[in-house]
């Protein structure tokens, strides 16, 4: 389903590779190319994206947020996989996070992605998200990943149940999206459900 790859230690500090994409976590060095991602795609993500103000689409902004995953991502608290063509691996199209990383008892975690608007419906995120989800059951040793979809985000549902998560139910005002406070619905797949589709 996926390959680890470190091919690019300069510009990466870990790398999965599936069929069509590459995965990896940024050095702050790709902070120009997730500016350009996240510029190219401000419109589109709005409605269904964190608050942010204008600050956040700067270089300089980014540059400090791909520092902050880095020291996240060494703690073992973060995971935050850039998403690329493999053929154009400098053009990222979307990002999957796994977040909200709890061992011991729980060994549960979260999981967040979008989309370049440009590449939707082409399967690129069912691969990346159930690549990664594998990851992380495999490596992190994952019972449990969450995730937390606005309910009318039609298409997200649709991909997170082909993903093979389940419906759990309803979380009351939990993210600030597009300027307001929203409900989100909760859905969840197991270790023993992501070993069987792969």
């Amino acid at each position: 389903m996926y390959e680890i790859d470190f091919n690019r230690p300069g510009k990466e500090l870990f790398a999965i590779e599936t069929e069509r994409l590459r995965l990896a976590v940024l050095r702050k060095n790709s902070a120009a190319a997730v500016t350009d991602y996240l510029v190219r795609n401000k419109e589109f993500h709005q409605k269904w994206s964190q608050t942010h103000d204008d600050k956040y689409f700067q270089v300089k902004t980014q540059k400090k947020y791909l520092g902050y995953d880095e020291i996240e991502y060494k703690a073992g608290r973060l995971v935050p996989l850039w998403i690329m063509k493999r053929d154009e691996p400098d053009r990222i199209i979307g990002r999957v996070s796994f977040f909200n990383i709890a061992y011991g008892g729980m060994m549960s975690c979260a999981v967040g992605y979008h989309l370049d608007g440009k590449c939707t419906g082409q399967g690129y995120m069912k691969e990346a998200l159930l690549a990664s989800c594998c990851l992380l059951v495999k490596e992190l040793k994952m019972h449990r990943i969450e995730a937390f979809i606005l309910p009318e985000n039609e298409r997200s549902l649709n991909l997170i149940k082909k993903a093979g998560f389940t419906e759990e139910g309803l979380r009351r005002s939990y993210m600030h999206i597009n300027g307001h406070w929203r409900d989100h619905m909760s859905f969840y797949i197991l270790d023993e459900t992501i070993r069987k589709i792969f």
